[in-house]
């Protein structure tokens, strides 16, 4: 029989997230989530001194997750802003890792209807999701009014993404992410 190995922080976060995606906010529970991972409490109070750095985990390691690492990545490819937005578009149909980050997505910003910290954390990344965008129209060629609509617009489709599900088929993914990006005074802005 192999000795198990000890629990990290970021594994009981992961797990509260998971737990908020099934059961919403009020489910994240130290007991509760001690009885999913098989352990006892006292690992939990190793890593967090109560339920609400828990809770300020979840948010910051959705944050670097979800917003921080995708835009560093993106940058990071050496793409053009036109190519670094249709890949921003794509990212809704990479599969299960997707429908995850749906899912908490989704988890969280419920918890920010109740939640004056979830909320500030969902005001944080909407901006800074927003900003990205908006600069790439900007360096694609939109001007700063454009950019900004433009910015409004795609995120806001890309968030119903995780809302709508849907089952076209790629060359249609394909001709529906182009139509979204060619600016209405027709900037060379898909790849």
């Amino acid at each position: 029989m192999s000795a198990r190995s000890p629990l990290t922080r970021e594994d009981w976060i992961h797990a509260a997230q998971r737990m908020l995606v099934k059961g919403g906010i009020d489910s994240v529970r130290v007991d509760t989530l001690a009885k999913e991972l098989n352990i006892t409490r006292g690992s939990f109070y190793y890593h967090f001194k109560s339920r609400d750095e828990l809770l300020e985990g979840i948010l910051s390691d959705w944050r670097a997750r979800a917003t921080e690492d995708v835009i560093l990545q993106l940058r990071n490819t050496r793409n053009s802003p036109a190519e670094q937005l249709w890949h921003l578009l794509e990212l809704p149909f990479h599969g299960n890792t997707a429908r995850e980050a749906a899912a908490t997505e989704i988890g969280i910003r419920g918890w920010a209807r109740r939640d004056k910290q979830a909320r500030q954390a969902i005001d944080e990344v909407d901006s800074h999701r927003l900003s990205y965008i908006e600069g790439l129209l900007m360096q694609a060629g939109c001007d700063e009014t454009e950019a900004r609509d433009r910015a409004h617009l795609i995120y806001a489709y890309q968030l119903s993404l995780s809302l709508v599900h849907s089952n076209d088929d790629p060359a249609e993914r394909t001709r529906r992410i182009g139509k979204i990006l060619i600016p209405a005074n027709e900037h060379a802005v898909v790849s």
